[in-house]
């Protein structure tokens, strides 16, 4: 990933951790703030993987242009329930993992 890249996820991304215990997905900010009811989609595919897996990474939309589109990042944050998945259809979140700082 060039430094480019990892800067521009960064910037326009949110610093998050995953963690599957006992088939429980924990979806945190870098600030404890747990973000799983937000983003249906990451929960769902995080669960297929196995118990004590723990990740860090960052959560990132992109536009339809393949740019990142953090302000639509920023409006699934207060998303919940069923306004929650039709936002994870709109604008599907993904968790990149492997951004490093300062690399």
């Amino acid at each position: 990933m060039s430094r480019e890249t990892q800067q521009s996820l960064e910037k326009d991304g949110f610093r998050a951790a995953v963690l599957v215990d006992a088939g429980r997905v924990v979806l945190r900010s870098r600030h404890g703030t747990e973000m799983g009811p937000a983003f249906p989609e990451i929960v769902a595919k995080v669960v297929q993987l196995p118990d004590s897996t723990a990740m860090d990474g960052e959560l990132v939309v992109w536009d339809a242009a393949g740019r990142l589109a953090f302000e639509r990042l920023q409006n699934r944050l207060a998303r919940r329930g069923a306004g929650a998945v039709r936002a994870a259809e709109e604008w599907p979140a993904h968790f990149v993992t492997g951004v490093r700082a300062g690399s």
